[in-house]
């Protein structure tokens, strides 16, 4: 009962997020847009998280919890509803980096407010359903983008009207979000220190779980699929991490949490190595894809049980800062990657990027393991 309202909280946070996955590159290519200036506008939402990285710890310290989650609701609201108005390159910039700096302090939150709750024995499992909450509300955002369309503004004031009424649980269970003490600044480099193989999973994995439904919607439309199918792959994908991601994280619990982690990669790094050759064929394209969300939510959600055990009470918020940070990292480093590929060596650039970033997670924990 505890985490029922941050596990609808955080679906609903994402809701938008996965809207944005299709309304946004797709406007930007309506605008007359190249990928490497959409990759550019995108990952300013990625790089707002590593700016405002390390004055997390005061805003949530200051601030509180609720107040945060409700004044980063409303600041994601206007945001949109000037982008529903707006065509400008620099309007577009400034909005998805204060859209993504508040999504940031709002996950940061709801992250630090579940992994403080004492769950003993069943941390993966619940863990897992809050990672299955990001992926639900994500794989759900490309099916009211398909319900709205993507054109004028209606998708826009859809995607206000979501976000405005994810303030509600937060109202609703205000009196009851705990107090936390958390440092002025957080000890960023102390976290990555104690945990550097799953903070670097992380990192690894923000280069898929961004960078992936980032552009598949574009990467289908490349391949010749319509609009509709192309946003269809997000879900499929976003689908995968709610189901298998949730199952790999309660497996977790029981087996070594890193052993499970280079598992995951590796079955990544196979899909990315077919996925160029299952676009052509549409239900191969969707399996492989939701096999693929199942590994990286099971990445996820595995690496931050792992966090929430190994950091004390007053270490926390310095922890997911961290472990968010590394992911955000690397979705900065993979939207920009991958959109310069794309332009350079077409559609299959995306592959590229994500299948060399899984080798180099992969041969890295490989040498970690040797090493211990």
């Amino acid at each position: 009962m505890k985490t029922a309202p941050i596990i609808l909280g955080t679906a609903m946070v994402q809701l938008a997020v996965g809207i944005n996955a299709v309304l946004f590159p797709v406007t930007l290519q309506n605008l007359g847009y190249n990928k490497t200036l959409i990759g550019t506008c995108l990952s300013l939402d990625i790089v707002a998280v590593v700016i405002i990285s390390r004055y997390l710890s005061a805003i949530i310290a200051r601030v509180g919890i609720g107040r945060a989650l409700i004044l980063s609701t409303l600041i994601r609201g206007l945001c949109l509803y000037i982008l529903s108005y707006s065509s400008h390159y620099a309007v577009w910039l400034i909005c998805v980096f204060f859209f993504g700096m508040n999504t940031n302090i709002m996950l940061i939150s709801l992250q630090t407010w579940i992994n403080t709750i004492p769950l003993k024995s069943n941390k993966g499992l619940v863990i897992g359903i809050f990672s299955s909450a990001l992926s639900l509300g994500t794989a759900t955002g490309p099916v009211i983008a398909n319900l709205t369309g993507t054109t004028g503004r209606l998708p826009f004031l859809v995607d206000l009207a979501i976000v405005l009424l994810t303030a509600l649980p937060f109202i609703l269970m205000y009196r009851w979000i705990p107090s936390i003490e958390a440092p002025p600044r957080p000890r960023i480099l102390y976290a990555i220190r104690m945990a550097k193989t799953f903070m670097f999973s992380s990192f690894v994995g923000g280069i898929t779980f961004y960078g992936l439904p980032a552009f598949l919607t574009l990467y289908g439309m490349m391949n010749n699929l319509s609009i509709e199918r192309s946003a269809f792959l997000i879900s499929m994908f976003m689908l995968g991490s709610i189901t298998i991601g949730f199952l790999i994280a309660s497996v977790s619990d029981r087996v070594n949490r890193l052993s499970v982690i280079v598992s995951c990669v590796f079955i990544g790094l196979m899909a990315a190595i077919y996925l160029p050759l299952a676009i052509y064929s549409y239900p191969q394209a969707l399996v492989l894809l939701f096999i693929w969300g199942g590994v990286s939510g099971g990445i996820y959600a595995t690496g931050l049980a792992k966090i929430g055990e190994i950091f004390r009470l007053e270490d926390q918020v310095s922890a997911n800062v961290a472990y968010s940070l590394m992911d955000c990292l690397g979705g900065v480093a993979g939207v920009l990657l991958i959109g310069v590929t794309m332009d350079l060596a077409g559609s299959d650039g995306l592959v590229y990027v994500i299948l060399m970033a899984a080798i180099v997670y992969f041969i890295y924990t490989l040498s970690c393991y040797k090493i211990d």
